[in-house]
């Protein structure tokens, strides 16, 4: 049967790079994809709101994207507000729908097919199909630990139901929306992708020189300074194994445990502050570690830190909690609770047996190239066709 190629999409989000995150970073990729494949892509969104400092241009185009930014508060609100969705909701949407429709208005004609990333932006794509007759699916990056027939369970399902199709990172995502209501027809999982030409190994003796990292075992710990993302229990890892010689190298952009991070590596030798890293140097920090950590507490989707680690050459040690099992093995890593002990404990072994380090370093690549790489998003792709054949 003939597929119809999409040629034209909008991707309406609120958070884009410079803004830094797993969401933006998948977001970045797909366009990436997109631009590069088959389709015109406009971006909508934000300047950076959750990253102090980061700004991007106003009006940014590339070869096939336009990226149109625009102002709006920031002042780590997002963060702030995460324990209430309903107030989050009304910092995040209401304005984006504005200018997206004024947006609309004069480009319509440039859009077929329109995908929402995560269910803020979803709200904005309804109304858009409805105001310009357009194809609309929504990409879900999150767990939401949903209660079955509880009042926010009931609008996500009505809310998804007006759209065309729900793009999910994981199988475990995929569960979750069926249990409130939504088809297994409706839904399409993908596995998480990156650059493999970009995200690949580096020589890390050279790179830490480079990057001024002492000559040592380095475990680094990537996310937003919160506590379900559990930069804690690395912290408090550092201080139970300091007596061996391992630096704890902390990147992050934002969050309430920035000062404590910072404060912590004036006070303890073996641990590194580095702050927010922009995203076109990523890789080197990946590739310099020997180690990388995803401690997280919540029921946490395809972690995409695992993926850029593991491209990059590292093993990584992770929660067992969410989807993140979904994208880890033995061979380039372990799974385990979320606690100082359980992290402790697998950090401890794989820096003493170097010869087990060395067999799941040497596993990273092949298992990247295998599971990680860019021809996932053709599954994105199909959707589109999917969604123009209804």
């Amino acid at each position: 049967m003939f597929m119809l190629q999409p040629t034209k999409v909008l991707v309406v989000t609120p958070f884009f790079l410079p803004n830094i995150g797993g969401a933006e970073t998948y977001v970045f990729e797909l366009c990436q994809y997109l631009r590069t494949h088959c389709a015109t892509v406009n971006v909508l969104t934000y300047q950076p709101v959750t990253t102090p400092g980061a700004r991007g241009q106003k009006l940014e185009r590339v070869e096939n994207m336009t990226i149109r930014r625009y102002q709006w508060i920031g002042f780590n609100l997002f963060n702030k507000l995460e324990k209430h969705p309903f107030i989050n909701f009304l910092y995040l949407t209401p304005y984006l729908l504005i200018r997206s429709i004024l947006w609309m208005l004069i480009h319509h004609r440039e859009v077929e097919v329109i995908d929402a990333q995560g269910f803020n932006s979803a709200v904005i794509a309804l109304v858009l199909k409805r105001l310009f007759n357009k194809k609309a699916v929504v990409s879900v990056m999150s767990l939401y630990d949903f209660v079955p027939g509880s009042r926010i369970a009931k609008l996500v399902n009505a809310l998804i139901s007006g759209l065309d199709h729900v793009i999910v990172e994981s199988d475990v995502s995929k569960k979750e929306l069926n249990a409130i209501g939504v088809s297994w027809e409706k839904m399409t999982a993908y596995t998480e992708w990156v650059d493999l030409q970009v995200f690949r190994p580096l020589p890390k003796a050279a790179t830490k020189k480079q990057l001024g990292w002492p000559e040592r075992f380095t475990v680094l710990f990537v996310g937003r300074a919160i506590a379900i993302k559990g930069a804690d229990i690395i912290l408090e890892v550092a201080k139970k194994l300091a007596h061996l010689p391992i630096t704890f190298a902390f990147i992050s952009n934002a969050g309430p445990m920035m000062e404590t991070l910072r404060a912590a590596a004036q006070t303890m030798p073996n641990v590194l502050f580095i702050g927010g890293v922009p995203y076109a140097r990523l890789h080197e920090y990946e590739s310099a570690a020997d180690l990388a950590v995803v401690p997280s507490r919540y029921s946490e989707n395809a972690a995409i830190t695992v993926v850029t680690a593991v491209a990059s050459g590292t093993p990584v040690v992770a929660s067992d909690r969410g989807a993140i099992p979904s994208l880890m093995s033995d061979r380039i890593g372990m799974t385990v609770p979320a606690t100082v002990e359980t992290f402790a404990a697998a950090i401890e072994k794989i820096y003493t047996d170097r010869a087990y380090w060395q067999t799941l370093q040497a596993n990273c690549r092949p298992y990247a190239e295998e599971r990680f790489s860019i021809n996932n998003a053709q599954t994105i792709l199909n959707v589109y066709r999917q969604a123009l054949t209804k």
